[in-house]
């Protein structure tokens, strides 16, 4: 019996190290949402006018929904979905993995029956979100890009 004792406690060992793998854990993100704009159409504007665009200010009170990066692509169903706070930070839970993160504004486009998969607007995410073990604070930046779909921006 004391012989089968050390192989049996090194088998519990193996079958409790292959049952919780860290990769399907969610993990805690936390960060922050800044974002600033292009132009989006009419005459030329004062530089002044295009260096205020240029600036990050937090995305306040935004909504935000995830998507896989790995084969994003639009209309097709979302992960989850999160909103930021007054000062553009956000808390969500989860697993390891790169994320396709866009804003309410391409979701809503998403919804417009004019709206076509082709669309280079609808082609990429906001930003992509990487999700590791750990990690703390996950910050992110976008330009919010003009939607030229419809022939005008939106």
């Amino acid at each position: 019996m004391k012989k089968k004792l050390p192989y049996l406690f090194i088998i519990a060992l193996l079958l409790n190290s292959c049952s919780s793998s860290s990769s399907l854990q969610n993990q805690l993100v936390e960060g922050k949402i800044q974002n600033n704009s292009e132009y989006k159409g009419g005459a030329n504007p004062p530089q002044e006018i295009l260096d205020a665009l240029a600036i990050y200010h937090p995305s306040a009170n935004q909504n935000f929904y995830i998507r896989n990066a790995a084969n994003y692509a639009p209309f097709t169903p979302t992960l989850a979905n999160f909103t930021t706070d007054t000062n553009g930070n956000y808390t969500i839970s989860l697993p390891i993995g790169t994320y396709g993160v866009f804003g309410q504004e391409k979701y809503n486009f998403e919804q417009n029956p004019l709206a076509d998969a082709n669309c280079n607007y609808l082609q990429e995410p906001d930003f992509i979100l990487t999700v590791v073990v750990n990690q703390q604070i996950y910050n992110s930046e976008f330009t919010d890009k003009a939607n030229y779909c419809l022939g005008y921006p939106q």
